[in-house]
This record gives structure tokens, C-alpha cells and sequence, in this order.
């Protein structure tokens, strides 16, 4: 049977940000039963609706650019999925785009994020300008430590901290680790700390879509 590969493009937000991206499957893959698009699904003996997601969020923070693939055994306008998708989600996970794969999940190289939060701005300046900015990442062959300073591609102060870093399957920073570390230096402490993903990049530069 024909299917068509679609990429649809979600915001999770609020109170959504304390999903873990396991239970993130079984809701997006929940609502996709109720909204009984024609959603490929595996063969064999246990068939089940195939997901792949392009870069999970870490638990408690916000994205309104992710992303995930499905396919499709017939054509349905992109209205009509996002429609469907969305009167069957939770309002803190909303679809807000529905297209075709343009890019795979290996081209992904960075993201970028909006932080919002109660940190002495002119002390994280004169942090971030250091030339180390050396912090401990916990790898799947144990602890590391890594120097974030030339990893931060793009640093702004203009709206919030805006702040873009490696991204990937292959090698991943979360943006808490650079918090991490200036609470480390400095000796504050952090109260409020709200992480939004707001763009994801690849390569070459390109948005990803």
C-alpha cells in the first residue's frame, strides 16, 4: 500500500513541559487514533502507528518548533490533519504546521533557545565572556568535561537570552548546563529558569523543515 511521508510541526508547551517524551509517544500516538486519519501502521502480529521524533525536549522545558514524522495511506490536506490532530491533543500540545519531509533528523546540527529568568543579566555577561566556560556532561560512557564557550554559536541579550547550541542525534548540549556552570562560578543561585526551543537548524545553516 502507497503512503505518504508527513512531518508535522507541534508546540509543547506549559504545563506540557513536564511530559516525559515516552509518555509524549503515547499521547500523540492516543490522539492520533481519535482522529482516525488513515496512519500507516507496522505489520506483523502487534501493529502498531509509527512515530519517529526529531530531537526530544529534555522534561520541564518548552519547545514551539518540534517536530515528528508519520506516513499517511492516502492524501489528506494539511488542514485537515493539523485539524484533526489538534481537536484530539491536549490545548498545551498544539500542531502548527503539517508538510512534507524536506530535511532527515541527521541533517539536525543546532538549536536555538529563548531563556527567561530571575539571573543577574551583567553577571552572565561577564560570565560567558570567560575563555573557558568548562562544566561536567553526563555521556552514555560516563561524566565528561567539556568547554561550552566555543560550542555557543550565538549568544544575544536583546529578548530574554537568546542562545544557540549543538544539536543532534550524534552530540546534544542542553542549555541548562551552561546555567549549570555559572551557578558553579558565581555562587548564585538560580530560582526561575524557563527554556524554550525555538528554532532548529541544520548544517548548512537551513532552518529545519
Amino acid at each position: 500500500m502507497p503512503s505518504v511521508n508527513t512531518r508535522v510541526f507541534f508546540s509543547k508547551m506549559d504545563r506540557a513541559k513536564y511530559i516525559s517524551h515516552l509518555d509524549l509517544n503515547h499521547c500523540i500516538q492516543r490522539a492520533m487514533r481519535r482522529s482516525r486519519l488513515p496512519i500507516w501502521q507496522t505489520e506483523g502480529y502487534n501493529p502498531h502507528t509509527y512515530v519517529a521524533f526529531m530531537l526530544p525536549l529534555s522534561l520541564g522545558q518548552e519547545g514551539v518548533c518540534e517536530a515528528m514524522d508519520f506516513r499517511l495511506t492516502e492524501d489528506v490536506a494539511p488542514e485537515v490533519v493539523m485539524q484533526k490532530l489538534n481537536d484530539s491533543l491536549p490545548p498545551d500540545i498544539r500542531i502548527i504546521r503539517v508538510a512534507q519531509p524536506k530535511y532527515k533528523n541527521t541533517d539536525i546540527a543546532s538549536a536555538e533557545y529563548r531563556i527567561e529568568s530571575d539571573i543577574d543579566v551583567d553577571k552572565f555577561k561577564a560570565f560567558v565572556s570567560s575563555d573557558q566556560i568548562i562544566t561536567e556532561k553526563k555521556t552514555k560512557k560516563g561524566v565528561s568535561t567539556i568547554d561550552l564557550k566555543p560550542l555557543i554559536s550565538e549568544l544575544s541579550f536583546e529578548d530574554g537570552i537568546m542562545l544557540r547550541l549543538p544539536a543532534g542525534n550524534d552530540f546534544n548540549i542542553n542549555p541548562s548546563l551552561l546555567f549549570d556552570a555559572y551557578c558553579a562560578a558565581t555562587g548564585e543561585t538560580i530560582t526561575r529558569l524557563r527554556i524554550v526551543r525555538t528554532r532548529i537548524f541544520c548544517a548548512d545553516g537551513a532552518e529545519f523543515i
